[in-house]
């Protein structure tokens, strides 16, 4: 009894051990939740090009303004440093109008010269002026706002009262202005001086100063016929035996050109009177405009016209707008402008309407941006005869073996 007893005990334990192993116990609940990842996620490379950061462009430097170095500058009186001055005489040509008392005629005339008759050719003012500390070297005119004049051997004898007047550095002149040619109303003539320091200063063009008008004959429009009409051209030049020179060792003789000239807002135009001149002789102008030429060693801007029955125009040295084309011999442009020649009793006469497309040199640098009428147009004059040939011209700086606008001092006379 007490075996069975046992052996039920030891079943019962048995039973309770495996019921307590077949019994998983539950997984412990997470308290936290799981860290997330902090790096992005690594991108697969593309075709596509990387592309350079922008850069802002560099800017063009802006070009310095052509400066002409032959413009004369003209100082107000107010800025100069002066003691006295007097103006004594004005004169016609070589009629002395009034002696003394020229704020009295001024006054009565309102201070204007009537040429409308075309006969005055000469206006002349005589008088002086004394600078505090300082010689005037050379004397000029100005008429409007053309380009300043210098005149040759202004000064005259100062007297001591002039001297006891002005001061030491007075000094009396007398300054020429031509005339002839100046049409239309109300021209200003005014005379100024250049002190040694270089400085230049009107002679008190105000109140009682060196300051007179001047009405002259009417213009008329100018016509290509070859006929050199009054009131056509406003300038007008001389080369002949009295001022020219030569390379060839010659004399021009009896040869004599007048030359005429005028400028117009869209064209030069060129009138000439040849005496003694034949068929294939050649009335030249030597050209620098705006002084853009000096550094050529092309030289200055040449234009030809032969002589013949009909016109012929030639083109030198330089290519430009209305030709971009050069020829040893000059390349021919007749059919570029318009141009006549006839015949007179002493020679031939002719005239040419240079446009302004001619005076824009496209073969040195700047040279094309000059503005016919803004900037000052100097020339020179030339002639080339058949009858060795000899060439002449009236430039004070030649002959010389240097043919560049500044050594032949192609700046001495300017185009109006």
């Amino acid at each position: 009894m007490k075996k069975v007893f046992a052996i039920m005990i030891s079943l019962c334990l048995v039973i309770a051990l495996f019921a307590a192993c077949a019994k998983k116990p539950d997984a412990p609940v997470p308290t936290e939740v799981p860290q997330q990842a902090t790096e992005a996620p690594v991108e697969q490379p593309t075709d596509a090009p990387t592309e350079a950061p922008t850069e802002a462009p560099t800017p063009e430097p802006t070009p310095e303004p052509f400066v002409d170095p032959y413009k004369v500058e003209i100082g107000d009186w107010d800025d100069a440093e002066v003691r006295a001055m007097s103006f004594d005489t004005i004169f016609f040509d070589k009629k002395t109008i009034t002696d003394g008392k020229v704020d009295a005629w001024k006054s009565d005339h309102e201070e204007t010269i009537d040429g409308t008759n075309g006969k005055i050719k000469v206006v002349g003012m005589r008088g002086w002026a004394g600078f505090l500390e300082e010689d005037m070297v050379a004397m000029g005119y100005r008429i409007d706002n053309r380009e300043p004049v210098f005149v040759e051997n202004p000064f005259e004898a100062t007297q001591p009262e002039v001297k006891a007047a002005g001061g030491d550095y007075a000094q009396r002149f007398r300054v020429n202005i031509p005339v002839e040619g100046l049409y239309g109303n109300e021209h200003e003539l005014r005379v100024f001086a250049k002190l040694e320091s270089g400085a230049c200063y009107y002679i008190n063009p105000e109140g009682p100063g060196f300051l007179l008008y001047y009405n002259g004959p009417e213009a008329v429009e100018n016509k290509i016929d070859g006929k050199i009409s009054d009131g056509e051209y406003n300038a007008s030049y001389i080369l002949d035996s009295s001022n020219a020179v030569t390379w060839t060792n010659s004399e021009i003789g009896d040869l004599s050109v007048k030359y005429y000239l005028r400028l117009a807002a869209d064209a030069v135009y060129v009138g000439f009177d040849a005496a003694g001149f034949v068929e294939g002789d050649s009335v030249q102008l030597n050209f620098n405009p705006g002084a853009r030429l000096d550094e050529s060693s092309a030289g200055g801007l040449f234009v030809s016209l032969v002589i013949g029955e009909n016109a012929k125009v030639l083109q030198h040295n330089h290519k430009t707008q209305l030709k971009d084309e050069i020829e040893t011999a000059g390349t021919d442009i007749t059919a570029l402008v318009e141009a006549k020649i006839v015949t007179t009793d002493t020679g031939y006469a002719g005239e040419v309407k240079l446009p302004a497309d001619f005076f824009k040199v496209t073969d040195v640098e700047k040279a094309a941006d000059f503005t016919l009428g803004s900037e000052n147009l100097y020339f020179g004059m030339f002639v080339v005869t058949i009858n060795g040939p000899d060439g002449f011209t009236n430039q004070s700086t030649a002959p010389g073996s240097d043919w560049s606008p500044k050594a032949l001092g192609l700046h001495e006379h300017v185009v109006y």
